[in-house]
């Protein structure tokens, strides 16, 4: 195991799937020489490990984890300029988790999704308008970055006209995440992250003198366990973290994986064009196959034995749900897209349990929508044929494509 190619390589995130593949094989878990993490590579050890959520905490933070921890000057911006972050709900424990996914689960429930849908495909017809004519896009910034982005915008309440503001916003709060970043661009982030934070903290007071039907307003009025509305660093962490980063990130990631795929597998647009039934069933495979969250870190509680390999308290996991979610002992010829595989939500890629992603019926929908209108109107997706070799932002955590030049016709 000493030959394994490092997964904090730029390069072998680009495509870790040979990678992976040997883990599982070789050493499900696996502890990386220069980290010190447990890799855990197959299915079923990811589940041990997810439905044990007391004895593997979620209560870790990736951007402390970097060689060095968090640049002092990070601290300092957030401190003295505008708030420090509290824990997201994804990387909380009990009792701080209980509280806020409870007040996050009020906001995506099935049937608000099910409303959203006809405002959903107006959205993604204007953005398939703007290039329809064309020919040709590139396919992530024209349409995989801003339509989520403009739903989540619209769900908190302020103006789709800002995306661009929301993009760059965002970006600041996941860079950290990846474990990639350098301590300049770190500090950078930070600054930007406080930039929204005092955006946030005028809309959040706005909304408790003028309440709006809007996501807004129903954090600006919770109340905490003591009966007092919710601290602004508190506010501030949902709306940044929960929301407006975690809402757009991961199915922008989706929708640009989505469509590579499309372009690689001629016959699956095709099948789907068809049978457009099928797509809920594509969208699944997107992101069993390409998972915009590749990973997420648990914490040991208690020395415990876990594929063989002895644990003790405060050693770290790495689930690879990247990995887990091509395991062949459960997903049979795993690297296929299979529009009709038996249990085709059984991947890992929205978690499981007391974390199961609470986005995720916004994230299938938004996926379904903008498949369905896609392949609706156009046909023929392909690269660009002097498009250069695809590029993956370098992230431990993500897998998110920098850009996907595209030719089509219209249907």
């Amino acid at each position: 195991m000493e030959s394994l190619p490092d997964l904090m390589d730029p390069k072998v995130q680009s495509c870790p799937y040979a990678l992976y593949n040997r883990l599982r094989t070789q050493a499900p878990v696996y502890k990386m020489p220069n980290t010190g993490f447990h890799l855990v590579t197959s299915y079923d050890l990811c589940m041990q490990v997810i439905r044990e959520p007391d004895l593997f905490a979620s209560g870790v933070s990736p951007a402390t984890l970097r060689p060095g921890g968090v640049p002092p000057e990070v601290v300092r911006v957030f401190t003295e300029e505008g708030w420090l972050p509290t824990s997201s709900c994804s990387t909380s424990d009990p009792p701080r988790h209980t509280w806020v996914r409870a007040l996050l689960d009020r906001l995506f429930t099935a049937s608000k999704v099910r409303a959203m849908v006809p405002w959903m495909e107006s959205t993604a017809n204007q953005l398939i308008d703007q290039f329809v004519d064309k020919g040709e896009c590139e396919f992530v910034r024209a349409f995989a970055h801003p339509f989520p982005m403009i739903v989540i915008a619209e769900q908190i309440g302020v103006s789709p006209d800002m995306i661009d503001t929301f993009k760059s916003w965002s970006d600041a709060i996941v860079e950290p995440f990846s474990m990639m970043v350098s301590p300049e661009r770190e500090v950078e982030c930070a600054r930007l992250f406080v930039e929204m934070q005092k955006f946030f903290q005028q809309r959040i007071e706005e909304r408790r003198r003028a309440p709006k039907d809007d996501l807004l307003t129903v954090i600006a009025q919770t109340r905490d366990e003591q009966g007092e509305l919710l601290a602004m660093e508190e506010a501030l962490t949902i709306i940044a973290v929960d929301l407006l980063a975690s809402g757009n990130d991961t199915t922008a990631s989706a929708l640009a994986s989505g469509m590579r795929l499309l372009i690689e597998n001629p016959h699956i647009q095709d099948e789907l064009a068809a049978d457009p039934g099928l797509i809920p069933a594509f969208a699944e495979e997107v992101v069993r196959l390409e998972s915009p969250a590749q990973g997420m870190f648990r914490r040991v509680v208690a020395p415990t034995e876990l594929g063989g390999i002895m644990l003790q308290e405060g050693d770290l996991l790495s689930l690879r749900f990247g990995a887990a979610n091509r395991d062949e002992k459960e997903f049979p010829s795993p690297e296929r897209i299979d529009l009709h595989r038996k249990s085709p939500g059984k991947h890992l890629a929205f978690g499981i349990g007391r974390h199961h992603c609470i986005g995720a019926p916004l994230a299938r929908q938004e996926l379904i929508t903008c498949f369905s209108l896609l392949i609706g109107r156009l046909r023929g997706f392909r690269m660009e044929e002097t498009a250069p070799g695809l590029a993956y932002t370098p992230s431990f955590f993500g897998r998110n494509l920098i850009s996907l030049p595209i030719c089509f016709e219209r249907r």
